[in-house]
């Protein structure tokens, strides 16, 4: 009789934790908050961008990537989809950037606004709205480097002493 008693208790126990932790992953992986879809469109590449990567407004985390691929409204492109929080003010003056977090090169995607329009980006009905891409930091010194080589006719300042 006891035998029986304690395999009742083992498996109740088992039952119990099971459950819990499919209670803490469901939690764990909830998303909290309406989320609203725009897209980026990118000529150039886009290294160190991983899905679920990071989607900070001004640097407070608004959103995620939710997907990465070839832009089919302008080829050779890269289409960037992202969720961002609807409390999130993305106006019409708001565009992004490429981010990269510290030494290790992961990239996430920087939102901000110069402020000049309040009103909310919205596209056609049955398109998603789309957010303009500006280079980042590294993209403009890849241009500047790229704008002036060794052979440009330009005269090179002098050193000094």
């Amino acid at each position: 009789m006891e035998n029986k008693a304690h395999a009742l208790a083992a498996g109740t126990f088992v039952l119990v934790v099971s459950l819990l932790l499919v209670a803490m992953a469901w939690w764990l992986t909830r998303e909290g908050g309406v989320r609203t879809a725009y897209e980026l469109s990118s000529p150039t590449g886009v290294s160190g961008l991983n899905l679920q990567a990071a989607v900070r407004y001004k640097g407070v985390p608004v959103g995620k990537v939710t997907g990465i691929g070839f832009d089919p409204k302008k080829p050779g492109s890269v289409l960037i989809r992202i969720s961002v929080d609807e409390k999130a003010p993305i106006t019409r003056s708001t565009w992004a950037t490429l981010g990269y977090q510290g030494v290790t090169g992961i990239a996430h995607i920087a939102l901000d606004d110069d402020g000049k329009s309040t009103e909310p980006l919205t596209a056609p009905e049955g398109e998603v709205p789309r957010i303009p891409l500006r280079p980042g930091l590294l993209g403009q010194f890849s241009d500047e480097g790229s704008a002036c080589s060794c052979r440009c006719k330009r005269p090179r300042a002098a050193s000094t002493p």
